[in-house]
C-alpha cells in the first residue's frame, strides 16, 4: 500500500513538473509556447489549454491556477498552437477555428473536441469569427492570393461551411482582413471597417493596402450599407492585440505611445488611453481575451527572467482605461464630408442675400447729392441747377403727383389723363407713352440712370398698380 501512494505522488509531481506553473499573484508561467488562451463566458473561468493538459482559473473561486488533465483531445496535431488557432469572442461556447477556416474545436467537459467534417481551408486567414444566433461565421480574411469579401458560415446541420448568400443588386466592400468590428444582436447588424486588402493584383505587386471605410451589414437582409469614412488620424497600423469588452471594440497597439486604442462603430465613438502597463510586451500570437464576469483580460507576456517561459497574466479592464488622451468621432458620415459644402453655400447665400438687402436699402434711401427741386411758380424741375426740359403735359403731371404726395393709383392715372370718351386701351398707350417719355427725358437731362417715375404692382393682384416719384430721388417744392 506504501509503494502505491508513493508512485501516485511520484506521478503527480512528475506531471506538474512537466509543465513547471506557477501561481503567484494569479499568473501562471509555462515552460511552452504551445498553449491557447480563453474565457468562459457563461461561469467566468479563464481558460489555458496546452497540448497534454489545460489550466482553469476563477477569481470568484480560486486562489490559484489548477492544473488537469483531459478527458479526450481531438484537437488535430498539424496545428501549431496558439497561432493556427482562433478563439471566438462573446460566444455562449468556448469555441475555437482553425487559422484560415475550416476546423471547429469546442472546449467543454474537460475536453477538446472537434465539432465539423471539414478540413484546413486555408482561405480566411486574419478573418473575423464571431457567434450569431448560435451560428459561427467567418468574415473576410485572405488565402489563395485573394482577399475574401464574403461571409461563410458553419453548418450545424452538415458540419460543413458554405458562402453566406447576399441580396441581390448591391455594392459590396473589398475583400480584407483584420477589420475594426462590432456585433449589434439586438438590431442583427454586423459593424466593419478598416482592415488591409491587395494595392495591386498578386502577381503585379504583394503590398498592401490600408482600407479606411466603414460598412454595416444587416444580418436577417443580407445587406450592406456603408456609413463613412475613416479619419488618417484614427488609423491603426498595428491592430494586433484586438478583443471585444461590453460589445465595444478594443486593441492594444505596441510602441513608444503605450496605449490603448477603444472602437464604438455603433456610436461612432474613438477613445486612446495611455496605460501605465508594459502593454508593449504582451506576445502577438496569444491575442488577448476579455471576460465578462470580472472584468478582466488574459494575455500571455515573455518572462524576461527564465528562458523560453511565457507568463499568463490577468490585468483589470479598468486599468487600461487609465488616462484618455484623445476622443473624437471615429469615423466621418457622408453629412460630415458635405458639411464644408454646405457652410460655403451658406456663407455665399447670406453674402448674396445681405449685398442685395444693402443695394436695395441705398436705392431707396434718399440722396442728398440726387434733389430733384420743383418749382411750382414757374412749373419746371431742375437738377444741380439746370433745367429738366419736360413738356407741358409732363410739368402738369408732375405737379399732381406731387400735390398726391408723390404717389397715385392706376386709376387715378387714367382718370387724370382722360380726354373724352376714350377706349381703355387707348388710356394704357397714353399713359405708358407718358411714363416713358418723362424717364428718357430726366437720363437725358440728368445723366442718372435710375427712372424718376416707378411702377408698382400689387403682389395679390397683378392688375392693381401704383406709380410714384423713385425713392431714391428727394423732391423739394
Amino acid at each position: 500500500m506504501p509503494k502505491l501512494i508513493f508512485i501516485y505522488l511520484a506521478a503527480t509531481f512528475l506531471f506538474l513538473s512537466d509543465i513547471k506553473s506557477q501561481t503567484e499573484n494569479r499568473s501562471l508561467s509555462l515552460s511552452t509556447e504551445h498553449f491557447n488562451t480563453a474565457v468562459n463566458a457563461r461561469n467566468g473561468d479563464f481558460i489555458v489549454l496546452a497540448k497534454d493538459s489545460f489550466y482553469l482559473y476563477n477569481t470568484a473561486r480560486e486562489k490559484s491556477w489548477l492544473a488537469f488533465k483531459y478527458k479526450k483531445n481531438e484537437l488535430d496535431t498539424a496545428l501549431k498552437q496558439p497561432i493556427e488557432l482562433n478563439f471566438i469572442h462573446n460566444s455562449k461556447q468556448v469555441l475555437f477555428y482553425a487559422g484560415g477556416g475550416g476546423q471547429i474545436y469546442a472546449f467543454r467537459d474537460s475536453s477538446i473536441l472537434r465539432l465539423d467534417k471539414s478540413f484546413l481551408q486555408k482561405n480566411q486567414f486574419g478573418a473575423c469569427g464571431f457567434e450569431y444566433k448560435d451560428k459561427i461565421l467567418l468574415y473576410g480574411g485572405y488565402g489563395f492570393y485573394s482577399y475574401k469579401p464574403y461571409f461563410t458560415e458553419f453548418s450545424e446541420r452538415t458540419k460543413e461551411w458554405f458562402l453566406r448568400p447576399y441580396a441581390n443588386h448591391q455594392y459590396l466592400p473589398e475583400g480584407r482582413q483584420a477589420v475594426v468590428y462590432q456585433i449589434d444582436k439586438k438590431k442583427d447588424f454586423f459593424f466593419m471597417a478598416s482592415g488591409y486588402t491587395l494595392k495591386n493584383p498578386f502577381f503585379k505587386n504583394v503590398s498592401n493596402l490600408e482600407l479606411n471605410d466603414v460598412w454595416k451589414f444587416d444580418l436577417q437582409l443580407n445587406k450592406w450599407t456603408r456609413l463613412g469614412y475613416i479619419d488618417e488620424k484614427k488609423k491603426i497600423r498595428n491592430l494586433r492585440f484586438p478583443f471585444i469588452a461590453n460589445g465595444i471594440f478594443y486593441a492594444i497597439e505596441k510602441g513608444p505611445d503605450n496605449a490603448v486604442v477603444k472602437i464604438d462603430i455603433i456610436n461612432n465613438s474613438f477613445k486612446i488611453y495611455k496605460t501605465d502597463h508594459l502593454v508593449d510586451q504582451i506576445l502577438v500570437e496569444f491575442g488577448t481575451v476579455y471576460n465578462p464576469k470580472d472584468q478582466h483580460i488574459i494575455t500571455v507576456i515573455k518572462d524576461t527572467r527564465k528562458a523560453n517561459t511565457y507568463t499568463v497574466v490577468l490585468i483589470p479592464l479598468k486599468e487600461l482605461e487609465h488616462s484618455l488622451i484623445f476622443s473624437a468621432k471615429y469615423y466621418r458620415t457622408l453629412f460630415d464630408r458635405l458639411i464644408p459644402l454646405f457652410l460655403i453655400i451658406l456663407v455665399l447665400g447670406c453674402f448674396i442675400y445681405f449685398n442685395a438687402q444693402f443695394r436695395k436699402r441705398k436705392r431707396l434711401k434718399p440722396d442728398s447729392n440726387k434733389t430733384i427741386h420743383f418749382n411750382q411758380d414757374d412749373q419746371s424741375l431742375s437738377y444741380e441747377g439746370n433745367i429738366i426740359s419736360f413738356e407741358e403735359e409732363h410739368l402738369i403731371f408732375l405737379n399732381f403727383l406731387v400735390e398726391k404726395g408723390g404717389e397715385v393709383s392706376n386709376n387715378e392715372l387714367l382718370d387724370f389723363i382722360r380726354r373724352g370718351q376714350e377706349s381703355t386701351d387707348t388710356l394704357k398707350k397714353r399713359k405708358l407713352k407718358l411714363i416713358t417719355d418723362i424717364n428718357q427725358i430726366f437720363r437725358i437731362c440728368t445723366g442718372l440712370r435710375e427712372p424718376f417715375l416707378l411702377e408698382l404692382k400689387d403682389d395679390n393682384d397683378r392688375r392693381y398698380k401704383d406709380y410714384l416719384i423713385n425713392p431714391i430721388y428727394e423732391v423739394k417744392v
